[in-house]
């Protein structure tokens, strides 16, 4: 009696499907779908049509997740705006505020300034306009003094201009 061993019919097998006449019918992965059996079908053609439909699913997912990054990156750049216009606001509203601020206590010490610097002026006036109404006393005194002795009549003023 022939025993064939267990190692041995695996052996068999494998040459078996080496030596048999595969169906090259098969195009696609759609065609090995409607077969029955897979044992008439070349490995090495199911290897490879496997291989080609993981590369397009691989390129088709590798496109639409740069659509999604390129989708992303756009909101992003929008978002990124966004965040900064609060921020510019109130950049411009302190910037302001502080510039007005400063230029208030400028204009308030310029102010400042200038009064001192006209109260001295006054006070300059006051002061000339005290030391020309004392000259113009002492003089009168001294003229109605030398009138008060006789020796010196007054004329009238608007004779001066007349003769």
């Amino acid at each position: 009696m022939l025993r064939v061993r267990p190692w041995k019919c695996a052996v068999l097998r494998i040459a078996a499907r080496r030596c048999k006449a595969y169906d090259t019918n098969v195009k696609s992965l759609e065609d090995l779908a409607k077969l029955k059996s897979l044992d008439d079908v070349d490995p090495e053609l199911v290897r490879r049509l496997i291989n080609e439909r993981t590369d397009q699913l691989n390129t088709q997912g590798e496109l639409d997740m740069l659509k999604q990054i390129q989708s992303e990156e756009k909101q992003q750049r929008q978002v990124t705006l966004k965040k900064f216009v609060r921020p510019m606001w109130i950049f411009l509203l302190m910037s302001s505020f502080f510039y007005l601020a400063g230029h208030y206590v400028w204009w308030r010490l310029e102010y400042d300034e200038r009064e001192i610097e006209l109260h001295k002026q006054v006070q300059a006036l006051q002061q000339e306009l005290d030391e020309v109404i004392a000259n113009k006393d002492s003089m009168l005194a001294s003229t109605s003094n030398d009138s008060a002795g006789g020796s010196k009549k007054l004329k009238k003023w608007y004779f001066a201009w007349f003769w």
